[in-house]
């Protein structure tokens, strides 16, 4: 409280010695304007029509050269038929093909492996092939994997 009135008594009396200083309030302003905004913010009341609602891009697409006209679109070529040797998933077709036998070692397994993957992995045959490359890959992995047990077994037990 200052000088026996709260801070807000105060305040509402401050504004009203203001008020009747200042007199009555100023007339409304002239024209056409938003109470709010600065003084050179005006309404325009004549309409115009308004613009197209493409027109800057419109004048930005006069600039520029027609475009070339598309090429006929081409027939898409015969897909290329599956090879044979990709059409063998079973089990017994990729044994049958990567011919394990007991003598082989765990380098001529390895090497087994790396020549049919170059020959059969997903990654280098056409996408439509994939799937099949991917069961050969699965069989063979499997195979070659299993014999490397078998080998780590007859070693252990010499």
């Amino acid at each position: 409280m200052l000088f026996g009135q709260s801070v807000f008594q105060s305040v509402v009396e401050r504004l009203k010695q203001e008020k009747e200083e200042e007199g009555a309030e100023p007339p409304p302003p002239a024209g056409h304007r938003i109470a709010g905004f600065s003084s050179g913010f005006v309404l325009d009341t004549h309409i115009e029509t308004p613009p197209p609602a493409n027109g800057n891009l419109d004048a930005y697409l006069a600039f520029l050269p027609d475009p070339a006209p598309l090429p006929e679109p081409q027939a898409e070529p015969e897909p290329e038929p599956m090879p044979a040797h990709l059409e063998k998933t079973s089990l017994a077709d990729v044994s049958a093909e990567l011919a394990i036998q007991e003598s082989d070692t765990a380098a001529t397994l390895a090497e087994k492996r790396r020549a049919f993957a170059r020959r059969n992995h997903p990654d280098r045959v056409q996408p439509p092939f994939r799937h099949n490359a991917t069961l050969r890959m699965t069989a063979a992995n499997l195979l070659i994997d299993q014999a490397l047990r078998m080998l780590r077994t007859r070693e252990h037990f010499r």
